[in-house]
């Protein structure tokens, strides 16, 4: 869950023009909004984002005036189940099927490893939590890596993967686990093979096997300490912090510890806490990585 950048060049000046102009009043009752909702941060700078996001919303509503638009979502029976949707709109998806290689990696190559030196009974017992999962990409990535690597080992194991974002459209993709080809180009042969079936329409769906191991659920990061989800070996929290201001960032990875089992491990985006100080964990060293192990 994080404000989009991915257009094409120029795509937000040309919309910016498409659309009635944004007054720095309205700029901050919106950005005043998201902040109080979803937790994000939108800087004064950010105006041609919100003009373009919101106003694609409101062209398929047949809206004109954000105050219209704006009070839309605050009043009426219909205002949250808008808001679910326009959040879509103000979140982006910008994931990638093995976009953290580096992360994978230390799953497999020392987090695994180490887990398993210590004499855990079998089944292995492994629970995963992708936070601001997006369309998915992110928690089959580290399902698949996971489960590979256990079945190279040829022992009992149970994976259960938890993906949660505050998108629900994004879910929705999730869930149905069907991505194009230019979304798996970058997973090897011997992957898709084994954790994906071709479509009728040309497409490649994560095959059922794998689908079940992963859960998606709706949930919005401010609310993550009343979630119900219980204690994790690994939690990834990746390229979402940095929408947030410092205080909450903190809170949010301090929450977020309370679900690591003991040992577990918790991967944050490289650069998005600095300075964080929490007697639970330790840094879990490793190239390219932000991760920290519970103590």
């Amino acid at each position: 869950m994080k404000p989009t950048t991915e257009y094409l060049p120029g795509f937000e000046e040309l919309a910016v023009k498409q659309f009635p102009q944004m007054s720095r009043e309205e700029f901050q009752q919106w950005a005043a909004l998201l902040k109080d909702r979803t937790g994000m941060r939108l800087p004064d700078n950010r105006i041609s984002f919100l003009v373009t996001n919101l106003g694609m919303r409101m062209r398929q509503l047949g809206i004109r005036e954000y105050q219209s638009y704006y009070d839309f979502v605050q009043h009426g029976r219909e205002a949250m189940v808008e808001w679910d949707r326009l959040v879509h709109y103000l979140t982006v998806h910008e994931t990638r099927f093995l976009r953290n290689e580096s992360v994978l990696a230390m799953i497999r190559e020392h987090y695994l490893p180490d887990l398993i030196e210590e004499d855990v009974p079998e089944p292995v017992k492994i629970d995963v939590w992708s936070v601001g999962c997006s369309t998915g990409e992110e928690p089959y990535s580290i399902a698949m890596a996971i489960d590979d690597y256990m079945r190279q080992r040829d022992g009992d194991y149970y994976l259960g993967v938890t993906a949660s974002d505050i998108s629900r459209d994004a879910l929705a993709i999730g869930r149905k686990g069907i991505y194009s080809r230019k979304k798996i180009r970058e997973i090897e042969p011997d992957w898709l093979d084994k954790y994906f079936t071709i479509t009728e329409d040309d497409n490649f769906q994560v095959n059922d096997a794998l689908r079940k191991r992963v859960c998606f659920n709706h949930l919005n990061i401010l609310d993550v300490g009343k979630t119900p989800i219980g204690k994790m070996n690994i939690i990834t929290c990746q390229n979402l912090l940095i929408y947030f201001d410092k205080e909450q960032r903190i809170e949010i990875a301090n929450t977020l510890v309370e679900h690591l089992l003991p040992g577990g491990l918790l991967i944050l985006g490289v650069g998005e806490l600095l300075q964080w100080d929490n007697p639970n964990i330790e840094r879990y060293p490793h190239t390219n990585t932000l991760a920290f192990k519970h103590i």
